[in-house]
């Protein structure tokens, strides 16, 4: 559980709570009496000695000073060109350069990417653990949500993050993107329920198929030479590791495909709604928040139909307590919430082609984690075949690079 925590923290680091905190925030920059302050705004009763929390309010107000003024961005050189980020304790005439800003926002990409790899696969292994535990692939995906929810919720409450607010027709506009957002996750969960989680990743890497087809039939976004051409390694691969494949079953192979019609339609749905109202404080890490809520709704009577009837009977067979097979459901839940999170950081700091490149290593990577991990054996032809595919993703993110820059 600490080592769940420190993940949590190292993924969440760049949303600094002393900055949106208003208690602090208003110290520093208005004259106002403190004691009215924290009463009105926080609910809490102070003494004479203007304490809070047994914290002199002087000390908090100087440290939160050097925080603030201490470290900031200053010109790199005379023509201001490149900003650097310096620790200045006087005035910027003191000040010490620490890195270029461009050098930091490389570091701070490559720590998000990592975390996102980390978690990825640690949700892939912990989501073919607890499925072993209790094969229950669509009740398993609403307490994925549902775990997803609660770290959305708790953000929100702990005031890490400004909530978002909704009206009735921002909620419309997020319905249609909720429900295949929970389509895909839980034909995924099915998908790796029936068969080998190297499997599901072959298949998954066909998504830009999918992607493409339907920016092309309902937005009408044109299919150039080198994106064609992209698409064929995705199909012979794919086609080529399937046939190969030790574990193939349809089930695994048609709720992969499912959930990869249904992520296609999920980019599809967001890009339809561009000009729909979407609420306040809409961030992206808000946005991914909202859509695991109305997803993990959505979910609950999907699951209900498609496996209430069967659920007593599976649940009295399991072999592990009750408590660990939760705690396996929330922690993978979790992964699975908080490595969305990270891309999401990575992919508002950089292009989304390259996001989409980075998205094609770490399909790599989780293939060749899994693999070793579970001990899934792939014949001559199954490797072939999935190179193939992974190339050719790679091959379409390139295109659209090419297609952006016309």
């Amino acid at each position: 559980m600490i080592t769940n925590i420190f993940i949590v923290s190292l993924c969440f680091i760049n949303n600094a709570v002393i900055k949106n905190t208003p208690f602090i925030k208003n110290v520093n920059t208005q004259n106002i009496n403190i004691q009215n302050y924290l009463s009105r705004e926080n609910n809490i009763l102070m003494d004479k000695s203007l304490t809070y929390n047994n914290i002199n309010l002087k000390k908090i107000k100087t440290r939160t000073n050097i925080i603030n003024n201490s470290y900031k961005y200053i010109a790199c050189d005379y023509d201001n060109n490149e900003k650097c980020f310096a620790y200045c304790p006087d005035n910027e005439e003191s000040c010490k350069i620490i890195m270029k800003k461009s050098n930091l926002d490389k570091i701070k990409n490559i720590f998000f990417i990592v975390i996102w790899f980390i978690l990825s696969a640690r949700y892939n292994i912990a989501n073919k653990q607890r499925l072993n535990m209790l094969n229950l692939p669509w009740l398993q995906s609403v307490g994925s949500l549902g775990s997803g929810s609660l770290i959305a919720l708790f953000f929100w409450k702990s005031k890490i993050r400004k909530p978002p607010k909704l009206n009735i027709d921002a909620i419309k506009t997020y319905i249609p993107i909720s429900f295949f957002h929970s389509i895909g996750h839980i034909t995924a969960v099915l998908s790796v329920s029936a068969g080998a989680v190297s499997f599901t990743q072959i298949v998954k890497a066909a998504e830009p198929l999918f992607t493409c087809g339907f920016n092309w039939i309902l937005l009408g976004d044109k299919i150039t030479l080198p994106i064609g051409v992209s698409l064929i390694p995705i199909i012979l691969g794919v086609s080529i590791a399937s046939i190969s494949e030790l574990y193939f079953t349809w089930t695994s192979f048609i709720g992969a495909m499912i959930s990869n019609v249904a992520f296609a339609g999920r980019n599809v749905a967001s890009r339809l709604a561009l000009d729909k109202p979407k609420g306040e404080n809409i961030t992206p890490e808000n946005l991914f928040a909202i859509l695991t809520i109305m997803s993990f709704i959505i979910s609950i009577p999907l699951a209900l139909i498609f496996e209430g009837h069967k659920f007593h009977s599976i649940w009295i067979q399991k072999t592990l307590s009750s408590k660990i097979i939760l705690k396996k459901t929330f922690e993978t839940g979790m992964y699975f919430y908080l490595y969305n999170e990270a891309a999401m950081i990575v992919l508002n700091n950089i292009n989304p082609v390259s996001h989409a490149v980075i998205n094609t290593l770490k399909r790599v990577v989780l293939l060749i984690t899994c693999i070793f991990f579970f001990n899934t054996p792939l014949t001559r032809n199954g490797i072939i075949g999935s190179l193939i595919a992974i190339s050719g993703s790679y091959m379409y993110s390139k295109a659209k690079k090419i297609k952006h820059k016309k």
